[in-house]
């Protein structure tokens, strides 16, 4: 991790932090003493472990999609380039920054690093044609069950605002991407920037990478349309799994808690958020997701309990991220420096 890294690193902790510190202050009386004292560790524990089975299914998502293509990615070699991308998502905007950990990582599994980059980023348009559908959902749940005017009318509007916005960005990427010539001259455009005080030689041959590596690209994504495709239906039933996993983390902190899991409540509260967390407003949404999830979550439970209800779900959906991710980062490094080569499972 480089300085700039580092530096992203603590504004991130710092700001959920101080965010945190400001929410406990604000809820904090001797109802959350009592609730503190009632709490189940056992549903905390559970909580991690459905949170790292999220983990276990995406790393399984990728060497699935792998597999349709052709390689044999290591499971365990998949599951720690998943959590090492947790630590850098947690540092960057709009949590994208573990995107090149997973196409090094799967480079390094011997996966092109055009197919490894199609990979990657097939994985989040799985999760976005997801995201649409199930934010579309929510917002129709969130109107009906406060349709009485409990909830301001500007949130429901701020909402569907964000709804459209995202649904804009997929139809963008899907139009951008059934034209490969204006990949080609968007990527030369933006190669252009970094290759000014090249000379003509060394210009020339990068030009004609970028231009092999586009269109090795797109083949990879015909692939997946093709004969890879059965990958892709795995993968999106496997997106599903994952997330279902990561929303059901709120529901059983609120049963460790003693409330009702409000299941289908928390994944609409959840889908709107994860709008929200997708703003390039701070390193890792770091505050805004407190602030998000007090504010929603607020809704169903006592004030006095928001505040240790949002200390436990960060603890396990976003500082647990960073100390896997440290760990999982270490081991990459620990390889690297042995000059260790990663063996694939039928090796």
């Amino acid at each position: 991790m480089d300085a700039k890294q580092k530096k992203f690193l603590w504004i991130s902790i710092g700001l959920s932090l101080a965010v945190l510190l400001i929410v406990i202050l604000l809820t904090f009386n001797e109802e959350t003493i009592v609730a503190i004292q009632q709490l189940n560790p056992l549903y905390l524990l559970l909580a991690f472990m459905v949170h790292m089975l999220a983990m276990g299914f995406w790393a399984t998502r990728i060497v699935v999609m792998c597999r349709s293509l052709g390689y044999k990615v290591p499971f365990f070699h998949s599951l720690n380039m998943v959590c090492a991308g947790q630590l850098i998502a947690a540092i960057t905007p709009s949590q994208i920054g573990g995107e090149p950990v997973r196409i090094h990582e799967l480079y390094k599994a011997n996966v092109p690093v055009a197919d490894a980059t199609a990979v990657v980023l097939i994985e989040r348009l799985l999760e976005a044609v997801l995201m649409v559908l199930g934010v579309m959902f929510a917002m129709g749940m969130f109107s009906f069950v406060y349709n009485n005017g409990e909830i301001p009318e500007g949130l429901i509007i701020a909402a569907w605002c964000g709804t459209a916005f995202f649904t804009g960005l997929l139809i963008i990427l899907v139009a951008i991407m059934r034209k490969p010539e204006l990949i080609k001259k968007l990527a030369l455009k933006i190669g252009g920037l970094f290759m000014k005080k090249m000379n003509p030689e060394k210009v020339e041959k990068i030009t004609g990478q970028i231009l092999d590596g586009v269109d090795q690209f797109y083949n990879t994504f015909r692939l997946f349309a093709g004969k890879a495709k059965w990958g892709l239906f795995i993968g999106f039933i496997l997106t599903f799994c994952l997330w279902a996993c990561e929303y059901s983390v709120a529901s059983i902190i609120l049963m460790g808690l003693g409330y009702p899991p409000n299941v289908l409540l928390s994944i609409i509260f959840q889908l709107i958020i994860a709008v929200i967390m997708m703003l390039p407003l701070t390193p890792g949404a770091a505050g805004i997701a407190e602030l998000a999830y007090a504010g929603f979550y607020s809704l169903i439970i006592p004030s006095s309990v928001v505040g240790l209800f949002v200390v436990l779900l960060r603890m396990i959906l976003y500082y647990s991220n960073i100390l896997i991710g440290f760990i999982a980062s270490f081991l990459i490094v620990k390889r690297e420096a042995a000059n260790k080569k990663v063996i694939s499972d039928d090796a």
